[in-house]
């Protein structure tokens, strides 16, 4: 905690910002990060010394039935049904913003414009391209291969989520994940949906402690987006955790315990391989083995920096958008900024309230996922990158018991999906960031 206030201390020292907004949100933020930082490493060493999680030890929650592949059949096939709705709705809004403008596949073409070949890592584009047999129109490809990828991705959480709890907790945690305001971006021509489909089932399959398989879904993680190598230290720490329940169990003497170690201490090297492939990837297409990282760091204005840093530079850029704010970009600030201030403050919150709720592991790559937005010197992606990180879905699950809050929650969350996803029709969400 002192090392922690020293720090924040020091930044506004060298680097006061500029209004005093900036100084109380941005502490505001600190302190919730902070706190969620000093209880995640009390959490982290009881842990490591006990070799297991007393919290997850919920008998009465658990789902002993096992999930089929009917059952994920038919959540998918939902997930699909209920997308379609979303096609459909485009074109309604569209019309009513603009007139009539096109047909209707026409309108769709909104959520093509999101694929970026200098900017796109490897796996989405392959992937998606598959689909060309169907669509003979690469754009189109790609729009289905979204389209099925987010589908998959609700059926893979499903099926992690009833894993640990009930199945209601999991159909809770489905419809928070589709109704999250920015899940409909997963519409768009974005690796987003192909990443949670391969983290989920990194994540699925860390918890059935299968670890080479864990770390292969880790690499195809990291071949679709940057976040992806986040996933190397969920998964060691659980490793960790095994290792040392293991040696006091004296386990170790097995038959064959010991090659089976060294395979899956060798999968570790599958992330740093994934990094390795998108460096080769990108020095043979581009001739210039970072043109990726480089072209993303100028498309988006990626500046890394301290916490404290990027807090006082975004929110002194935000303060001064609203000094000299016009009637013509109220809706853009709404949309753009503070939307994506709330997503930042609801998922410090959130890690506070995943401590000691869901795995460990899991509150790790929560609180690695909000470094990395804010290390990056960029916010206003911060919306895009918490929905595509499946535990901060599951906490809203596991701590929404009561039917009547989660009532309310979802509809707030479907009244806020339907203000975002006008904004996103009549192109709110970009600027001022």
């Amino acid at each position: 905690m002192t090392v922690l206030a020293l720090l924040y201390g020091l930044s506004l020292y060298l680097h006061m910002p500029k209004y005093w907004e900036t100084i109380v949100l941005s502490t505001l933020i600190y302190l919730l990060f902070t706190a969620a930082t000093l209880r995640l490493i009390r959490l982290l060493v009881s842990f490591l010394a006990g070799g297991s999680e007393p919290h997850m030890n919920r008998e009465g929650d658990r789902t002993f039935r096992r999930c089929g592949v009917r059952e994920l059949c038919k959540l998918i096939l939902l997930l699909m049904a209920l997308r379609l709705i979303e096609i459909l709705l485009t074109y309604v809004l569209h019309f009513r913003l603009f007139g009539y403008d096109g047909t209707f596949f026409e309108v769709q073409r909104i959520w093509l414009d999101y694929y970026h070949a200098e900017t796109a890592f490897p796996l989405y584009g392959y992937l998606s391209n598959l689909f060309w047999v169907v669509s003979f129109n690469y754009n189109h490809a790609r729009f289905i291969g979204s389209y099925l990828f987010t589908a998959m991705a609700g059926a893979a959480l499903y099926y992690l989520v009833q894993l640990d709890f009930d199945r209601k907790t999991a159909r809770r945690a489905v419809r928070y994940f589709f109704f999250l305001p920015a899940s409909c971006l997963l519409m768009g021509t974005v690796p987003d949906g192909l990443f949670l489909l391969v983290s989920i089932g990194c994540l699925l399959f860390l918890r059935k402690r299968m670890y080479i398989v864990a770390n292969a879904f880790a690499l195809l993680a990291t071949l679709t987006h940057a976040l992806g190598a986040l996933l190397f230290f969920p998964i060691l720490l659980e490793y960790a955790v095994f290792v040392i329940d293991n040696v006091r169990s004296n386990r170790e003497m097995e038959k064959g315990y010991t090659l089976k170690q060294v395979f899956n201490a060798l999968s570790f090297l599958l992330v740093p391989i994934g990094i390795g492939l998108v460096i080769l990837y990108s020095k043979a297409r581009f001739d210039d083995p970072i043109a990726l990282y480089r072209a993303a760091a100028e498309t988006y204005g990626l500046t890394p920096c301290t916490l404290s840093d990027a807090l006082f530079t975004w929110f002194d850029r935000v303060f001064e958008a609203t000094r000299v704010i016009r009637p013509e970009t109220v809706s853009v600030l709404l949309a753009s900024v503070v939307f994506q201030v709330l997503y930042l403050v609801g998922g410090c919150v959130l890690v506070l309230l995943g401590c000691e709720r869901i795995r460990s592991s899991h509150v790790l790559l929560m609180l690695l996922t909000i470094v990395a937005v804010l290390c990056t010197g960029r916010m206003s992606d911060t919306a895009r990158y918490l929905t595509m990180t499946a535990p901060f879905v599951i906490v809203l699950a596991v701590r929404i018991r009561r039917a009547w809050v989660d009532f309310v929650l979802s509809i707030a969350f479907i009244g806020i999906w339907i203000l975002y996803f006008y904004a996103v029709i009549a192109g709110y969400t970009g600027g001022l960031l």
